[in-house]
């Protein structure tokens, strides 16, 4: 599970409110899973430190500057590694990161759709989709995107959760359980205490 910092709020930024993005960024996971520390890095089109605009390599600069007791800076990410799992807090202006959120969601129901085509479009396949249906259930699941739902508004002084417009009640249910999980874990006073 990773944490994405915009996904659309900020359209731009400065590596201040990236910098600071990173220490709510790595304050909500902590909060979500509290027996974790972050590793926290940047969205950037290549992982050599001189790629970026100036924004990523000022911010890269401050994180890689900057000793935290709250998260590791892992250095940069590229969109290709964002599901490796290596990274658990990802910063990224909102424009970037609401393109790639899109994407990704666009590509898991792309790939969910061709699946069940290719598993109904023929006998075998059928014969194959029973025998795997434990396995394919699994996978479904896990490209489910209402089971990711909650956008958290952070830097406020209460929590906010925004529920995906198109969403269903499953949808909505697991973002009311994001919001439980915010309160239940003191977000908004680990934010300020960070800051």
């Amino acid at each position: 599970m990773s944490v994405v910092l915009d996904l659309g709020a900020n359209i731009e930024c400065s590596s201040k409110n990236l910098s600071d993005f990173s220490i709510m960024g790595a304050s909500l996971y902590t909060s979500l899973y509290p027996n974790d520390k972050p590793n926290v890095a940047l969205l950037n089109i290549g992982s050599e430190e001189l790629k970026g605009n100036e924004t990523i390599k000022e911010t890269y600069q401050l994180l890689n500057e900057k000793n935290s007791d709250n998260y590791n800076f892992a250095g940069y990410i590229e969109g290709n590694h964002l599901m490796d799992g290596e990274v658990n807090v990802i910063v990224s202006d909102g424009f970037t990161g609401n393109v790639a959120l899109k994407t990704a969601e666009g590509t898991a129901n792309f790939i969910t759709s061709e699946l069940k085509n290719a598993m109904t479009g023929t006998l075998i396949g059928k014969i194959s989709s029973i025998l795997n249906i434990s396995n394919l259930t699994k996978f479904k699941k896990r490209l489910d995107p209402r089971l990711y739902n909650g956008a958290i508004f952070i830097g406020l002084d209460s929590p906010v959760v925004k529920s995906h417009g198109g969403t269903d009640y499953i949808g909505f249910s697991n973002s009311l359980d994001v919001c439980h999980r915010i309160v239940k874990g003191n977000l908004i006073e680990k934010i300020k205490q960070n800051i």
